[in-house]
């Protein structure tokens, strides 16, 4: 089946955009120190694993939206809210491509039948339809129905949200060399130099390791 559409490809939050700007192809291999927050997490100054008002005010975004991410309205931002702001991000972006494909279907059914044939999937180039008309076909009958489109759109949608838990899963059990299921800060360091400065961020219960209901990394790496 076609693949969910690469982040890339998305139009993200002006909030999301400035907390990755400096992450997305900028690589992790080399650990450089900034004059700037390299990311919301270097925001912990004082690495006691929450982000305060008056931290937050070295990132303009960030603190314009505070209240919205700080969840609990505890008066600090901890690593689970920010992780819940890319989730809700994750899944915006996966209700947008839905909407997005059935605004494709609409307009491709020049008929008004409700449905719509290969040749009209090509001819109004939705390529994700052609590739796997079968797919989206569930009856079998030559045409995609609107709630077979519909359905379609959502398991893309949904493929695309388990690919990226499937990739951060990916990128921990890779950096977790001694493979106990849990990241020590050697090699969290190790792995993702270019956090390490946020380990106490990541390291929320402050047992000295980040385990995988800790981890995450922003989206588009």
């Amino acid at each position: 089946m076609n693949r969910f559409p690469s982040q890339s490809q998305f139009r993200l939050s002006p909030l999301l955009v400035l907390i990755v700007a400096c992450c997305a192809g900028a690589g992790l291999a080399v650990a450089a120190p900034a004059a700037k927050p390299f990311w919301i997490g270097d925001l912990d100054t004082n690495h006691d694993g929450k982000i305060s008002a008056q931290e937050a005010a070295a990132m303009p975004a960030v603190a314009k939206a505070f209240a919205t991410i700080d969840q609990n309205k505890d008066g600090s931002i901890t690593m689970s809210e920010v992780r819940l702001m890319w989730r809700s991000e994750m899944m915006g972006i996966a209700n947008s491509s839905v909407q997005g494909r059935m605004a494709a279907f609409t307009k491709a059914d020049t008929k008004k039948a409700g449905k719509i044939s290969a040749d009209e999937a090509k001819a109004a180039g939705m390529n994700f339809v052609v590739t796997n008309f079968k797919t989206f076909d569930a009856n079998h009958d030559g045409f995609v129905e609107k709630d077979e489109m519909q359905k379609g759109a959502v398991a893309l949608a949904q493929q695309g949200l388990a690919a990226r838990g499937q990739h951060l899963q990916a990128m921990f059990t890779k950096a977790d060399t001694n493979k106990d299921g849990k990241l020590s800060q050697v090699e969290f360091t190790a792995a993702f130099p270019k956090f390490a400065p946020s380990f106490a961020f990541f390291d929320e219960n402050h047992d000295g390791s980040v385990d995988q209901t800790e981890f995450a990394l922003p989206p588009g790496i």
